[in-house]
């Protein structure tokens, strides 16, 4: 009885890699086309669907900081409400607090955050969400910070993008 339960339960947790293993290759996948679909209308010369915000402020105690967000979108026809609608499935972040410089990377599908990375010095951290939600981070040094600030952050630029493209939720 007991191996019949120890066999029921590695196959279980071996089923479940194998899960994780398959949406991690999705989206590792859907990574490589976002980025080819950046890189192929840059080569065409074809203009880009993208938008970058510049922002430049003081902050208390870390003194002037640069901001600067790259929007890559896409956009389709909606008949019901007569426009395009656009709709990110990239963003970039980079900015400094301090000395110290930041990179962000947010990547999307059907408007729904996949993966997030941030690099700073050599700090890395990783975040990939599934069909059921965050399943798996990578992390090399420190981590830069935890995977529901991501996610609220990835919220926050998307509520920013669309209010920015005249389209408010």
């Amino acid at each position: 009885m007991k191996k019949l339960l120890l066999s029921a339960v590695l196959l279980m947790m071996a089923m479940m890699v194998q899960a994780q293993n398959a949406q991690l290759s999705d989206i590792r996948k859907k990574y490589a086309e976002a980025k080819e679909m950046m890189t192929n209308k840059k080569k065409a010369d074809l203009p880009p669907d993208e938008t970058v915000v510049t922002s430049n402020y003081m902050a208390p105690g870390a003194g002037p900081i640069k901001d600067v967000t790259h929007y890559y979108y896409s956009g389709e026809f909606d008949e019901n409400l007569g426009n395009v609608c656009y709709t990110p499935y990239f963003i970039t972040r980079k900015y400094n607090v301090g000395a110290r410089e930041y990179y962000e990377e947010f990547l999307y599908d059907k408007g729904n955050l996949v993966f997030y990375f941030c690099k700073s010095q050599n700090d890395e951290t990783r975040y990939y969400w599934g069909t059921n939600g965050f399943f798996h981070e990578m992390i090399k040094g420190q981590k830069q910070m935890d995977e529901v600030f991501a996610a609220r952050l990835a919220n926050d630029l998307t509520e920013a993008f669309h209010k920015l493209m005249n389209r408010e939720y």
